[in-house]
């Protein structure tokens, strides 16, 4: 499965690189109504995941002096304001500030690693080295900050807040997507996979959006593993954002004057 799904992945995502590159119009928005959800039953509420980073954190480009403007004054302080807040929305939040730096390293290597193609070379011309895109994400946020991202879903996550419990798994074991590839005997992967199954039935009988699509995937792919099962779930939506971010991208860029797709997220 896992070539397989290797191989499909960055099929599309070169098939959606290049249907944005030459205007063929957006995927479908991915916004969706959330309804209110109670508490979600974990189990005893004993267990705890906030094991230690594994996967060498993503380098952070800061800002120079010369780049200020491309920054968010305060990121920084605004995450640790949110973090230890008592509201479990205000810890999704912080969470929601992190995951955006790291999906824009995720995007950066993705967009380099993409194969040559007509069409692309201008999307790839526009970003250039990914500096100021990097840094609009990630501004003064640190390393320390990051780390610190699954453990404010997971806070979340147990409170109930709709959507908590799917970014969760979205962001692989521990912050980790590449563990469920290259540590996928690990008794703590192992643990993980059945933690993230059992929140995504938990959320989809409490009404979560998020869990009900989670589990609708992962009922459809019933022959697979567990451990194949989730990392669908992260393949899956790792390849929503790359879609995404190629759209903002192309919209961005677009030459001045030129009728841009307002369909398109912002």
């Amino acid at each position: 499965m896992n070539a397989r799904l290797n191989g499909l992945m960055v099929g599309t995502s070169v098939a959606a690189a290049l249907a944005i590159a030459l205007g063929l119009g957006p995927s479908p928005p991915r916004d969706r109504a959330r309804a209110p959800a109670p508490a979600l039953a974990f189990g005893d509420g004993s267990q705890t995941f906030l094991a230690p980073q594994t996967a060498s954190p993503p380098q952070l480009l800061l800002a120079s002096p010369g780049d200020a403007a491309l920054t968010v004054a305060g990121l920084a302080e605004r995450v640790e304001r949110l973090a230890h807040s008592e509201s479990p929305t205000d810890a999704f939040a912080a969470f929601g500030l992190l995951a955006r730096c790291v999906r824009a390293h995720e995007f950066d290597s993705h967009l380099k690693s993409l194969p040559m193609a007509p069409g692309l070379d201008a999307l790839r011309s526009a970003y250039g080295d990914g500096g100021r895109w990097l840094r609009e994400s990630c501004s003064d946020l640190s390393t320390a900050q990051l780390d610190a991202r699954t453990g404010l879903a997971e806070r979340a996550a147990r409170a109930g807040v709709p959507g908590a419990a799917s970014a969760w798994i979205e962001q692989g074991p521990f912050g980790d997507k590449s563990a469920l590839d290259q540590r996928p005997d690990d008794p703590l992967v192992a643990e993980w996979v059945q933690q993230a199954i059992a929140w995504v039935k938990s959320g989809a009988t409490h009404d979560d959006i998020e869990s009900i699509v989670q589990l609708g995937m992962i009922s459809l792919n019933w022959e697979l593993s567990d451990i194949d099962r989730v990392k669908l779930l992260v393949s899956a939506a790792t390849q929503r954002d790359f879609t995404d971010q190629l759209q903002r991208l192309a919209k961005r860029t677009a030459p001045r004057g030129e009728p841009r797709d307002r369909t398109a997220p912002p």
